[in-house]
């Protein structure tokens, strides 16, 4: 699992049905204290946890969990968004 920021979404008038009811975000890693992390983002769906812009969220980025969670068989996907993060402390 990951902690990443939602920077951005992708809006698309045709997507496969799996997604339907599914948003889907970018999210790029960030660090412990909530810095940006690493040079790539990734492309998530958000099964309806309502994340947005800003939000850190937690992420899996396994296929079987996102097929798992998504109750389906076949997902083309390997991303999906566990929750949104309200708030987590770092002791160093």
């Amino acid at each position: 699992m990951y902690l990443c920021k939602v920077t951005g979404t992708i809006v698309a008038s045709r997507k496969d049905e799996t997604f339907r009811g599914s948003k889907l975000l970018i999210v790029h890693p960030v660090d412990v204290l909530g810095d940006l992390e690493g040079e790539k983002d990734m492309l998530a769906i958000d099964p309806g946890y309502g994340a947005g812009t800003g939000d850190v969220v937690l992420v899996a980025r396994e296929g079987a969990v996102v097929r798992q969670l998504m109750n389906k068989d076949a997902v083309p996907a390997n991303v999906i968004i566990l929750g949104v993060v309200d708030d987590w402390t770092y002791e160093a």
